[in-house]
């Protein structure tokens, strides 16, 4: 049975493919968008209504009829403004930053955290923005779910919708996401960028080729992203940076020894991770 009412919180390029998904397998009957802007050219279709986010008592009135509300923001904005969300609605509130604990932390004291479940899809495009919003992003991804003392009709709400949109639902705490995404998403962004930074200062991007090209697709990410990101999980993107570089260190001084089998033995286990 669809959602009575669907309430997207920053109609960017996840918003937007949430309400576009949403749309197409028919899993709201009504789709508001909440954004800063005054309006965009691509939201007819996608959104039944369109309120600017300075408009409180708008926003607050339809927070109110609102089954779930998704927080598509920044970390630091889903800070702000996750405690008055959950104040204006009395449905289920989650969120897709790409940080748990600063969030997890920021409402732990909120009389009404437990109708809050913060999620992670993990899923995106080099471009954001509701012009490059699809409706099929999140098909075949994983949609990580951090449930704290959440009723089980609110998970199975929450699930189902997910399911709808085409993602898979992992189940993971708070500190486990964020020490795997450090891994899994935020170090190959600063690896990638540095990599890209490197052959620009070297003059080696005339000798770029797909390899190359695949290696740095995720390079230069937004700063009013990656700021929040950076803030709210330093403690594990720097650990895992370290880790990297005693490695590096590692293989470059055996490289420079003209040893070799430090290096062929890494791409191997990785060649064999890969096949499986």
């Amino acid at each position: 049975m669809p959602l009575t009412q669907l309430t997207i919180v920053g109609a960017g390029l996840i918003g937007g493919s949430l309400a576009l998904a949403a749309r197409q397998k028919g899993a709201a009957s009504r789709i508001v968008a909440i954004d800063r802007a005054h309006s965009h050219p691509r939201s007819q279709g996608i959104f039944d209504e369109w309120i600017q986010g300075d408009d409180h008592k708008k926003a607050e009135k339809w927070l109110a009829s609102s089954d779930l509300t998704i927080l598509c923001v920044p970390v630091g904005t889903i800070i702000d403004l996750l405690p008055d969300v959950l104040k204006a609605t009395t449905g289920l509130v989650t969120d897709c930053g790409s940080t748990k604990q600063s969030i997890v932390h920021s409402v732990a004291a909120h009389p009404l955290r437990n109708r809050f479940i913060p999620g992670h899809p993990m899923a995106g495009r080099p471009l954001g923005g509701l012009e490059n919003a699809q409706g099929d992003l999140f098909c075949g991804q994983r949609w990580i779910l951090c449930p704290q003392q959440n009723s089980i009709q609110d998970l199975v709400l929450l699930k189902n919708f997910i399911g709808q949109v085409g993602a898979e639902v992992l189940e993971l705490s708070a500190q486990d996401h964020d020490r795997s995404v450090a891994i899994t998403s935020h170090v190959p962004q600063i690896i990638a960028s540095l990599l890209a930074v490197l052959a620009e200062k070297n003059d080696a991007l005339k000798a770029a080729g797909p390899g190359f090209a695949s290696t740095t697709r995720v390079a230069g990410g937004a700063e009013s992203m990656w700021h929040d990101i950076f803030e709210t999980n330093g403690q594990s993107i720097g650990s895992t940076l370290i880790e990297v570089g005693e490695i590096m260190r590692t293989m470059g001084a055996q490289l420079n020894a003209n040893q070799v089998d430090g290096a062929l033995e890494l791409l191997k286990q990785a060649r064999k991770l890969r096949s499986h």
